[in-house]
This record gives C-alpha cells, structure tokens and sequence, in this order.
C-alpha cells in the first residue's frame, strides 16, 4: 500500500527551493508497505511538494527522463505533467513535475481506453517518423540480446524474427517505453502519461502493444483489468486518431509482432513461473507466421 509520510528533510527542501524559488507549505516522501513489520517499508525517492500555486512532485530520476521532458514533452500541450525544472547533485539527478491526481486505469472503463488512446496519439503524431536518438540505438540492442535468447525455440523463436526484422523499417515516433496502466492517470476526463524514464524515439507500435499485452479479464498477470472489446476500442482508436498512419493490416501486424515482444521480454527475465506468457507467445506466434 503507497502512501506519503510528511517530511522536513533540509536537503530536500533545498533542492526544491533551487529549482523553483517558490514557498513551500509541505512536503511528503512517497513510500510503499509491503507487510506488517516496523521494517517492511519501502521509501522511494519521490516527494510530494505542496506549494501555493499547486501540488508538485519531486523525484530522483535519470538523465534520460530529464531529456525527454527537455527536448519533448515541455511546453506541449500533450497529457503529461508540466516540467518546471531539474536540480543536479553530483550523480543524482532531481526533477520537479505537476502532481497529477487521479486513479490509473488499473480497473479499465471504456472511456479510459479511449481517452488513452486520445493522449497517446497526439504525442505519437507530433513525433511521427521523428529522427532516431540514442534510445533507439539502446533498444536495438536489447531486441537483438532477446532474439538470441528466444531464436532456438520452435514457432516463438521464428515469429521475433520478424518482430526484429520489422524493426528497421518501422515508423518512428516518441514513445513513453513503458506505456502500462499504472503510468497513465485519468483527471479531468484525460489520461495522463506519467514516468517518461524509459522513453525516446522508437517504433510507434510498442507502447500500443505494451497497454494492452500485460492486461487480463482475470487479472492473470499485472493486477490490469482490461476486456478484448475494450482493447478493441483502444486499438481502433488510436489508428483513427493518428494523422499518418499503416495500411490497417500492417498497423494490427505491427501491434502484434510488439505484443509478441512484450512476451518474450518476461519469458527472457525468468518472470513466467505458471508459463502463462510461454502459452500466449506460442499462440500469437502461430497466428503470425500464418498470415506471414
């Protein structure tokens, strides 16, 4: 269970003060317990700052988020926090960013997948066949390590090549890289893109398949309910919303060859104990070298 301890960590208004020179009336530190003992508390390097003109947070973070907030995300109008500012302490990078209250789409509505789709196609036409960065050359070469991981079993293995192959010809765009129900929150009827540390320029496809690969009806994997009609929705939603876009075919190919990553991604960490994404990549892979 998350919740927020107030703090007077002198250091930490510090940094506050240092990005933004404005009062300070409170701030709490973001922690999570995980059981009942006095120790089984986990504290996280994010801070809830309440300040005159509005909540904020504070969050130790990578310069790979700094970045994108940098060069993408900042003075948008896109459904994302606003970025006031980083503050760097040797190493250790700090942000400031709007608090965005709300629920994550953790238990999914129909509005919501829409409404996600929405956000999620106004970043990715502003971006469309963007030029590559350093992210994509990073994940590149992630695929790449998978592939060798997965090239030896029968149907899978044959199936990511594709994926891999697919790869160097695919539209661009900004992609958050971790486009998952707990990073998106609904305020004020739009949903809201939150934890940009995994993002760049990548394929289009990977955070459409990425919200929805990891999201069950019985919530057999991550805690994310979300139906097929609803993925439906959000599919078929973005598609409509993007300003260039795929023949339908390869944009539901597409969706599907990253679906089929997202898969093996968890094969490849260990993280499949029940074998339930072995299952559902020896499914979707059969699917996809049936149409090949």
């Amino acid at each position: 269970m998350k919740y927020e301890k107030e703090t007077v960590d002198k250091n930490i208004l510090e940094i506050i003060l240092k990005i933004s020179n404005e009062k300070v009336d409170k701030v709490s530190q973001v922690c999570e317990r995980y059981g009942e003992g006095e120790d089984d508390v986990r504290y996280y390097d994010v801070y809830e700052v309440d300040t005159p003109s509005g909540s904020k947070i504070l969050k130790k973070t990578s310069q790979r988020e700094v970045c994108n907030y940098e060069r993408y995300l900042r003075d948008s109008d896109f459904a994302v926090p606003a970025y006031y500012g980083k503050y760097e302490e040797g190493e250790n990078i700090w942000i400031l960013i709007e608090n965005i209250h709300g629920n994550d789409l953790r238990d999914m509505t129909d509005a919501a997948a829409l409404s996600a789709a929405d956000s999620l196609a106004h970043i990715q036409n502003a971006y469309w066949m963007k030029k590559t960065d350093e992210r994509f050359d990073i994940y590149i070469e992630r695929i790449n390590k998978r592939y060798n991981y997965i090239k030896d079993e029968p149907v899978i293995g044959e199936a990511y090549k594709l994926f891999l192959e697919r790869q160097s010809t695919c539209p661009l765009t900004l992609s958050n890289g971790d486009f998952m129900e707990f990073n998106t929150i609904s305020h004020n009827e739009r949903v809201y893109v939150i934890d940009w540390g995994f993002g760049g320029i990548m394929p289009y496809s990977l955070d459409i398949a990425r919200f929805i690969a990891h999201a069950t009806i019985d919530r057999a994997t991550f805690p994310f309910y979300m139906s097929d009609e609803q993925k439906k929705l959000f599919i078929n939603r973005v598609y409509d919303k993007l300003e260039t876009k795929p023949e339908f075919s390869q944009y539901i190919c597409d969706i599907k060859l990253a679906v089929l990553n997202e898969y093996v991604e968890f094969i490849e960490a260990e993280e499949d104990d029940d074998k339930w994404y072995y299952e559902h990549a020896l499914k979707l892979a059969g699917e996809i070298l049936s149409v090949k």
